[in-house]
């Protein structure tokens, strides 16, 4: 399940029981905020090279778990070599792609509703984020390196 499951752990250690996500993937039902950002950890390959950047998107979610329109960039910061640069861009957008659209329970949808997504590829060293709702930041030391 591509490192989920070391996801879910490093979870329970920095935000408690309480927001520990049950292993996921894109296939996997996803039922809360936390199983999709689980999902997406498990989506997102890090190229090397790429330390100090940053993506960041703000998007909708369809009734059938897909993109409602193209994802917003927010914020592109691209570190490292022309070749590095584009391909920290292009995992970014790689990780919507392997795991959307999610497969979104009933229950999820309801609570989902129109809610904007905020998502954040981030490639600097861990620091306090704010992981509530649809507020989701990817730290690189979580993702899979290639």
């Amino acid at each position: 399940m591509r490192g989920i499951s070391a996801i879910a752990g490093l979870t329970l250690l920095v935000c408690g029981p309480a927001f520990a996500a049950e292993a996921t993937d894109a296939r996997t039902p996803i039922d809360s905020w936390a199983q999709m950002r689980a999902a997406l950890v498990g989506c997102w390959t890090v190229p090397a090279g790429t330390e100090g950047s940053v993506m960041a998107f703000r998007f909708l979610l369809a009734p059938n778990g897909g993109l409602r329109g193209p994802p917003r960039v927010m914020a592109r910061i691209l570190k490292g070599d022309e070749a590095a640069r584009r391909a920290y861009e292009a995992s970014a957008y790689a990780a919507l792609d392997r795991c959307l659209p999610f497969a979104l329970t009933p229950h999820f949808k309801a609570i989902m509703g129109e809610t904007l997504v905020q998502l954040r590829f981030v490639n600097t060293p861990r620091e306090p984020a704010l992981n509530l709702g649809s507020a989701i930041t990817i730290f690189a030391e979580e993702a899979q390196r290639p």
